[in-house]
This record gives structure tokens, C-alpha cells and sequence, in this order.
């Protein structure tokens, strides 16, 4: 009886401490943002709307950069939509020899440091040692060469296609996993093309994911930094210019547009999250065509099917390699050619190891900049899985569970300049001052992330594992919660639990939006490829993005091994 009442007074001090902690470090900065907007709604007014100099100006560029922003991301994930969608069911049905480094490939974008995969897709097409070298020009685009129609910049438009690709690819893919490989069968046994069987039998089953898929790529998109401020030329999207905003000290202006991109955010994602939850199936499938029509699009599809079956496997795959293998392959051998010298002028001064070894020291910024995220990454990754342990558990076992899972989402479609803006106003000095700009004030900020990715990998597991099952077998043997959770439940989704882990410290080892506005006086490595970038030192910055790469290969073969155990 006395281990009984200790044991739910212990159960209780756990999920008040976890939802505590929970509450204060990752919805209270989530939600911050747009209280601060109320808060100080005098100064948003003057600044934003009626400044005495430049009038409603920073209003109008916000309208200005909200509507290039949304033109961006919709042009990308419409994109993805076309292309990633056959490849997600290739990745899905399909059995053929690297699969799984295809897989690794199409993750790459997820885990890579997103400032260092940037300055790789703009050396490959804009400069004289990318593509051009296999067509004999000085560069194959400018920055600026714009898409016909839709009036996007090429290079910003693929490096938000490379990634969102993931996002959408992937959630297809579990998705069509999910279903039943016998509906398919009995549609084709029936005489249906493939075309026709996807189009009527996969396509209504696989809305809700599509749809999740495609508003997480959009979020990714409308809150990418890092790749983007290297790649965007003239170019301003809504998350640079809260960055921009921020170090101007235009802290109202900033503000403003964050939360009018969470606003945004949510008003997305909700509806998604709702239908999704619910399960429902897509009324396309109910949709009433005529027979004839029905009859003639059977007879194309068929046809299509017949003379197009290699190209819609391999048009995506094409995609692939250039979006994400052509920049890696690119800046690696760049490295080797600036290695010791300019390779087109000869100036020694131009080569890499001048820049790491020389009066610059490079070599000493990355090396304290790897330090630094090495110690955010580990600290901020090793609060987030404390909290996102018991969390997951109290997210699987309470009624409330689905309500926390929700909010959890918040953290996840922020764009991450508008995360780090909120945390900032919200620990700083125009807050509760308790924090300053530095080492915690970047650690504050990623564990917000952090938790989320961490909860949904050990969910993930959990719901795998038939966990539940096992523990009720542990206490009908005599075995209290904690024996059961100690013994069971814990190895069981260890590997959600570690690939979690890396996933969020990898995560945190990138990011760049959020840390350019919290960081002070302590920079990360992705940061510093930023700082490169402008100050033009072109070598060292290839040896930094070839090293980032490499570390993310290295993440992505380890959550393979554990994914796979």
C-alpha cells in the first residue's frame, strides 16, 4: 500500500513538473509573440502604421514581402506536389537497390545545416566553378534570373523546392505505407491501368497526407532563413526581413510580421490537423463523372500509363540529383580546387588553406563556432528529451494527450525568425529580463524546437511497438508503473528515444534564423557560413559547407543504423 501512495504521488510531482516545464519552455515563447503585439500596441501603431517620417511605409513592405513570400512557397510546394508525389510512391511500393540511399538523400535537406546546403546551390549555378565548368561558360544564372510567369528568382525558387521536397515525400510516403497494398491488387486485377488505380483507389486515401504534407512544406518554406539569405540576391521574404528587422532594433516592426506569420501559420495548419484527426476520406472519391468522361479518361490514362511508366519513376528521381547530389558533389570538389590557390588567378591568397591558416584564421571561427554549437545542440537537445519522455507518455495515456499534441505543433510551423524573435522579447531585456543575448538565450530558443521533434519520434515508436500491451502484461506479473516503464516500456522505443535525439540535435546544429537574432555575441557554425558569404571569403566558406555536409552524412547513416535496429 505504501509503494501505491508513493508511487502516485510520484506520478503526479512527474507530469506537474513535465507539464510545467513544458508550458513555460516551449508554448509560453510559441504563443509570446503575438501577446507582445497587445502588450505594446502603442509602439506596433507608431512604428508600423504612422511613423511621423515615413508614414504606413513598414506597412506597405510588409504587404509587399508577405505577398512575395506566399508567391514563393505556393510556387514551391506546387512543385513538390507534382514531383514529389510519384516519388513518394515509388519510395513506398516500390523494391529496388538503393532505396535506402535514396531515402537518405531525399532526408539530407532535413538534417543538413540549411546555410551551408544554400551557399552549395549557389556556387553550383552562379558561379564560374559550379555547372558552368561542363558548359565552358562564367556562370550558367545570375541571382536575380528570374522564372517567366510566376517572377521568382530561379535559384531562390529550387533551394526552396530542395527543402520542402522532404517534408511533402515523406509524408506521403508513410501515408500510402499505411495502406492496404490489397486495394491496389484487386483494382488491377480488375483491368486498371496504374494511373487509373492511383487516381481512384490511392489519391483518396492519401488526401490527408498530401494535405499534411503540403502545409508543413509551406510553413518550411515561408520560414526558411539560413539557404535563403545567402541565395536571395535583391530579394526579401518575410523571415529575412524579421532578421533585418531585428538588428535594426525595429524590434515593433519585427513583431508584427511574426506573428502575422504564425497567425498564418495556424490558420493553415488547423483545419489540416482537424481533418486529419478525424480521419475522413477525401470527397474527391465521391466526385460524379460522366460515364463517357469517365470512360475516355480510363482509355489516356491507360495509354499514359503504357508509354510513360519509366518517365514518371524517373523524372523524380532526375529531381533528386539536381535539387540536393549535383550542390553536394559541386561544393565538395570546389574545395579541391581552391584548395591551395585561386584556381583562375593563381593568388594563393584565394585558396583555402590561406583562409584557414592564415592572418583570417578561419580555421580558429570554425573551430570555436563547432564548439559553440556543440554545447547548444547537447544542452538544448538533452532538456528537450527530459521533457519529451514523460511527455510522450502523458501525450499517449491522458485524455488531454491530443490537446498537447496540438499545441506541440506550434513550435513545428513558426517560421524559426519569428520563434527566436518571440523568445528573445520574452527572456530579454524587453521582457522578463532574465536572459541576454548569447549562449542560453540560443539554447532557450532550440529547445522550443527541440521538444516537438523528439515527442513526435518516440510517439512514433510507441504507437509502433504495441508498448501498452507489454505493460499490462509486466503489472498483471506483479511489476508497479515505474517497474513496467523502467523494464518495458523504455527499451522498447529506445530507438524513437536516440533517433529523436539526433534528429533534434542535428536540428539544432543547423539552424540559422532563430540563432542570427538571439545569438549576441556567440555565433554557430551555420552562422558563420552567413558571415562568410558576406564578407566574401568564398573558399572558406566552401571548406565550412563541405564540412557541414559531411557531419549530416554522418547523422543521417547513424539514424539509419538506429532506425533500423
Amino acid at each position: 500500500m505504501a509503494w501505491k501512495i508513493i508511487g502516485i504521488n510520484l506520478s503526479g510531482i512527474v507530469i506537474s513538473c513535465t507539464l510545467i516545464a513544458f508550458l513555460i519552455f516551449v508554448v509560453l515563447p510559441s504563443f509570446y509573440l503575438i501577446s507582445y503585439i497587445f502588450l505594446r500596441w502603442d509602439e506596433v501603431w507608431y512604428e508600423v502604421f504612422a511613423n511621423p517620417i515615413t508614414g504606413d511605409e513598414n506597412w506597405r513592405q510588409i504587404i509587399m514581402i508577405l505577398l512575395f513570400s506566399f508567391k514563393l512557397s505556393l510556387s514551391a510546394v506546387a512543385f513538390d506536389l507534382v514531383f514529389g508525389v510519384p516519388l513518394a510512391y515509388v519510395l513506398a511500393r516500390k523494391k529496388f537497390p538503393g532505396k535506402n540511399l535514396l531515402e537518405d538523400l531525399v532526408t539530407l535537406p532535413l538534417v543538413i545545416p540549411t546555410s551551408g546546403f544554400g551557399f552549395a546551390t549557389l556556387i553550383t549555378w552562379t558561379s564560374s566553378s559550379g555547372l558552368s565548368r561542363l558548359f565552358g561558360s562564367t556562370r550558367l544564372l545570375s541571382m536575380n534570373t528570374a522564372i517567366p510567369l510566376i517572377n521568382v528568382p530561379f535559384i531562390l525558387f529550387i533551394v526552396h523546392v530542395a527543402l520542402t521536397f522532404p517534408y511533402l515525400v515523406r509524408t506521403v510516403e508513410t501515408k500510402i505505407q499505411s495502406i492496404e497494398e490489397t486495394y491496389e491488387i484487386a483494382s488491377r486485377t480488375l483491368g486498371a491501368s496504374s494511373l487509373t488505380t492511383f487516381r481512384k483507389v490511392l489519391l483518396p486515401l492519401s488526401i490527408p497526407g498530401i494535405f499534411s504534407g503540403s502545409v508543413l512544406a509551406f510553413a518550411r518554406s515561408l520560414g526558411e532563413t539560413g539557404a535563403t539569405i545567402i541565395v536571395s540576391g535583391v530579394s526579401t521574404t518575410a523571415s529575412i526581413a524579421i532578421v533585418r528587422w531585428a538588428s535594426e532594433f525595429k524590434l515593433s516592426t519585427a513583431a508584427f510580421m511574426g506573428s502575422l506569420l504564425v497567425l498564418i501559420a495556424w490558420i493553415m495548419i488547423l483545419p489540416v490537423e482537424i481533418y486529419v484527426s478525424k480521419n475522413r476520406r477525401s470527397s474527391w472519391r465521391h466526385l460524379h463523372i460522366p460515364t463517357n468522361l469517365s470512360m475516355k479518361i480510363i482509355k489516356f490514362e491507360r495509354f499514359l500509363s503504357r508509354k510513360l511508366s519509366i518517365v514518371k519513376d524517373i523524372v523524380p528521381l532526375i529531381i533528386v540529383v539536381i535539387l540536393i547530389i549535383i550542390p553536394v558533389v559541386v561544393v565538395i570538389s570546389s574545395v579541391t580546387l581552391y584548395w591551395s590557390a585561386d584556381p583562375y588567378t593563381g593568388r594563393v591568397e584565394g585558396g583555402v588553406v590561406y583562409q584557414l591558416f592564415g592572418p583570417s584564421r578561419y580555421l580558429d571561427l570554425i573551430l570555436r563556432a563547432t564548439l559553440t554549437s556543440v554545447i547548444v545542440a547537447s544542452i538544448s537537445t538533452y532538456i528537450a528529451t527530459c521533457i519529451s519522455i514523460p511527455l510522450s507518455f502523458i501525450i499517449e495515456r491522458r485524455r488531454y494527450g491530443h490537446v498537447l499534441r496540438t499545441m506541440l505543433k506550434v513550435p513545428l510551423i513558426i517560421p524559426t525568425s519569428s520563434l527566436g524573435l518571440s523568445v528573445l522579447l520574452l527572456w530579454g531585456a524587453s521582457g522578463l529580463c532574465l536572459v541576454n543575448s548569447g549562449i542560453w538565450m540560443i539554447i532557450l530558443t532550440h529547445i522550443v524546437f527541440s521538444v516537438p521533434v523528439i515527442v513526435e519520434s518516440i510517439i512514433a515508436a510507441y504507437e509502433g511497438s504495441g508498448v501498452q500491451m507489454y505493460e499490462e502484461t509486466a503489472r498483471t506479473l506483479g511489476a508497479n508503473a515505474y517497474s513496467a516503464i523502467e523494464a518495458v516500456s523504455l527499451p522498447l522505443i529506445k530507438g524513437g528515444i536516440f533517433t529523436g535525439f539526433i534528429l533534434s540535435f542535428t536540428h539544432s546544429l543547423g539552424e540559422t534564423g532563430a540563432t542570427l537574432i538571439v545569438m549576441g555575441r556567440d555565433t554557430t557554425i551555420p552562422v558563420l557560413v552567413v558571415n562568410m558569404v558576406e564578407a566574401l571569403a568564398i573558399p572558406a566558406a566552401l571548406f565550412t559547407s563541405t564540412y557541414l555536409i559531411v557531419l549530416s552524412l554522418v547523422m543521417l547513416v547513424i539514424i539509419r543504423i538506429l532506425t533500423q535496429g
